[in-house]
């Protein structure tokens, strides 16, 4: 049931609280207040489209906050498989709109609009203003069957369509072996060359980095080679070299030792240094003598760059990525030259999946049909009810020419209103108050099977008058027996059988209008149905005629 809504800065609605009670609420009010706001409010935070443009003028956002109360075990296992906590039998959505986007939450819980649908499909079942004219579409009456068909049918559709979606990945398959044996043949021949063009390379791992490397220091050979002959030149190689100067300072040294013995230890820093420059010779004339420019490996290293990179254009931008596209290419050559086998494999898994697809397709038809025979005859019963005295109303099969998602079946509803007239496609002869009042029946005849605990219709009596927007009251009212009914109507004898009757109002406050909502209490309730009897004037004779209509509703609504 659904207990609490609370709007804020939606449209024309500044903030609005509204307590909904179990049985038929209803709202009423002039054209314009703001009714279809308060609905639209609701099915935004349900998961529909939530567009910027109903922010309020002047406001930064927009809130919409639900407050349910379920026993609905199927809800809470819902929400436990998505990681939503539960919190005794009481669920709060809200969805905040901003000019970015929206936001939606579920008992405090930031879900996508995919949960959050998952979860409110089962809490509410909404019929909108012009819903009713999805009965004219047929691909709209084989869902309305299979929701009549319980969990029983959604279990089988779960597992046709699971079938059938692995049927199809199988065929996928299977068409990629439509080759014939010249396209087989230049297909292996190709895979072949490029299998042996990458194992000739014989390529290593890293091996491109180690050649980057080497090449690199190839090429500077000679630069390197000629500095490090200045430098050795600069310091051994004359008599004015450092090496030189150091020989001659360590002479002069040991002359003055012989006048200052303290002058030792200077000498030693020299006899060190001289050292550290004979190291340093040898050193710069190994390093020449080993690594003088090498022109043929140079070209080796060269060529073989050459050929990683080719490979590269070809097969990848790494050596992983060739090596990894090798591997599928000998996968994929294993394959083809199996393809007969492979083939007749693949065909014998076709085969077998695609008889449990037929399998199950029987399976399911059968139980529509059966689920369509009960829903039939509870349709029937309950136009009767809306003033269709004489309908013979029918549900028709047919067996599409081949099995698609949803089985085989095409399913069309069919009416005669008029005794002694063929029950014909509804597109063809039904009015828009008729088909507000046989998507009555339908939601009357569904809601019996389903565990939906709240339903909301936005101005189901489009179309009617008179006895028959009687009937359509009484049949309201006997449906809210069981769900509580939230319904937006224009009709006072729909009005007139309100549990609990809210009036929407539009005012004009601070330059800014306003719709506002209140619960009516039984002579206000009396007011507005003399209201909508009347129009804006109301009289004493309109007042009594309301009184009248409320009496005798108020005791037909006793379960």
């Amino acid at each position: 049931m659904l207990k609490h809504v609370h709007l804020k800065n939606l449209a024309l609605i500044r903030e609005a609280d509204i307590d909904f009670e179990q049985g038929l609420n209803i709202l009423t009010g002039e054209t314009g207040a703001g009714k279809s706001i308060i609905i639209g409010s609701i099915t935004i935070a349900l998961g529909d489209k939530a567009s910027k443009s109903f922010i309020r003028t002047g406001s930064d956002y927009g809130l919409v906050e639900l407050v349910f109360s379920s026993s609905n075990e199927k809800v809470f296992h819902t929400m436990e498989d998505l990681g939503i906590p539960r919190e005794e039998d009481q669920i709060i959505i809200s969805r905040r709109i901003t000019a970015d986007g929206s936001t939606s939450r579920i008992n405090g819980t930031s879900v996508t609009l995919a949960n959050l649908k998952a979860v409110t499909s089962l809490l509410v079942d909404i019929h909108g203003q012009h819903d009713h004219q999805s009965l004219l579409n047929p691909s709209q009456h084989l869902r309305i069957v299979d929701e009549a068909g319980g969990e029983a049918l959604e279990q089988i559709l779960r597992e046709f369509r699971s079938c059938y979606q692995e049927y199809k990945a199988l065929r996928g398959r299977y068409q990629k072996f439509s080759q014939n044996p010249e396209e087989l043949a230049k297909e292996i021949s190709f895979i072949e060359y490029e299998i042996k063009e990458i194992e000739e390379a014989a390529l290593k791992p890293d091996e491109d980095t180690l050649l980057q490397a080497e090449h690199k220091k190839l090429a500077a050979a000679e630069k390197i080679s000629g500095g490090l002959s200045r430098i050795r030149s600069s310091l051994f190689d004359n008599a004015d070299s450092a090496s030189g100067r150091i020989s001659d300072a360590i002479r002069e040294l040991h002359f003055l030792e012989s006048f200052d013995p303290g002058l030792k230890s200077l000498s030693d820093y020299l006899m060190d240094l001289e050292s550290i420059s004979r190291d340093m010779d040898h050193e710069l004339s190994s390093y020449l003598e080993d690594n003088t420019f090498q022109a043929e490996r140079y070209q080796a290293v060269q060529d073989r760059l050459d050929v990683i990179s080719r490979l590269k254009g070809k097969y990848g931008r790494t050596l992983q990525d060739i090596s990894e596209y090798h591997d599928s290419l000998c996968a994929k050559l294993s394959q083809l030259k199996d393809y007969e086998a492979n083939r007749e494999e693949l065909q014998k898994q076709m085969d077998t999946v695609k008889a449990r697809v037929n399998r199950l397709a029987v399976q399911l038809s059968d139980c529509r049909r059966h689920a369509a025979s009960d829903l039939e005859q509870r349709i029937v019963r309950n136009l009767k009810d809306l003033n269709f005295l004489e309908a013979d109303f029918r549900i028709h099969f047919e067996k599409a020419d081949k099995i698609y998602e949803n089985g085989f079946d095409k399913v069309e509803f069919l009416i005669s209103a008029n005794p002694g007239e063929p029950p014909r496609p509804l597109a063809r002869i039904a009015s828009g108050g008729e088909l507000s009042r046989i998507m009555l029946a339908i939601k009357s005849s569904s809601a019996q099977a389903d565990s939906i605990g709240t339903l909301i219709f936005d101005e189901i009596d489009t179309g009617i008058s008179g006895r028959t927007a009687r009937k359509v009251a009484e049949k309201l009212a006997l449906l809210s027996h069981d769900h509580q009914l939230i319904c937006i109507t224009h009709l006072p004898q729909i009005a007139a059988m309100a549990d609990t009757h809210f009036s929407i109002e539009k005012s004009v406050s601070e330059g800014s209008t306003i719709s506002g909502i209140r619960k009516l209490r039984r002579p206000d309730s009396i007011l507005e149905l003399a209201r909508l009897l009347s129009g804006s004037e109301i009289t004493e004779i309109t007042l009594q005629s309301a009184e009248e209509m409320k009496t005798p509703a108020a005791s037909f609504r006793e379960p």
